[in-house]
């Protein structure tokens, strides 16, 4: 009497299909977890922006005196920041440049318009358009 295998797919595949399939599989998975990683930093940056945005309220001196974030700047750009960070927050995969370019202008102390006095004004509204097209 003959027993016959009960998993007749098994016997037919080779080596090298179960190599490719395995590739597969951690590409799969580093895909997944790059696009995790993306969306993580993209939700970050929208709190960042709403964050930067309702502090250009704040209207303790004592408070304002620890803070780099140069206020009146902020307050300028208070309706772009929101408006970009529910821009970002909708879109579902943003422009790479753009979220590099948010992210540099709100974490970069020296160079960014948000916290240098230096630079002028019409930097920070210039930076801002440029990621509100791109987006």
């Amino acid at each position: 009497m003959a027993i016959q295998d009960p998993y007749p797919a098994r016997a037919q595949l080779t080596p090298q299909a179960l190599t490719d399939t395995a590739i597969e599989t951690r590409i799969g998975i580093l895909d997944r977890w790059r696009q995790h990683r993306a969306e993580h930093k993209r939700c970050l940056i929208v709190q960042w922006l709403r964050r930067t945005a309702n502090r250009s309220r704040e209207t303790d001196p004592i408070r304002r005196r620890r803070d780099a974030l140069l206020h009146y700047r902020a307050a300028a750009v208070r309706g772009d920041l929101l408006e970009i960070a529910a821009t970002l927050e909708r879109t579902r995969t943003p422009d790479p440049a753009s979220v590099a370019t948010l992210h540099e202008l709100l974490s970069n102390g020296c160079d960014s318009p948000l916290y240098n006095p230096r630079i002028p004004m019409s930097e920070l509204h210039a930076t801002l358009d440029h990621v509100r097209t791109e987006l």
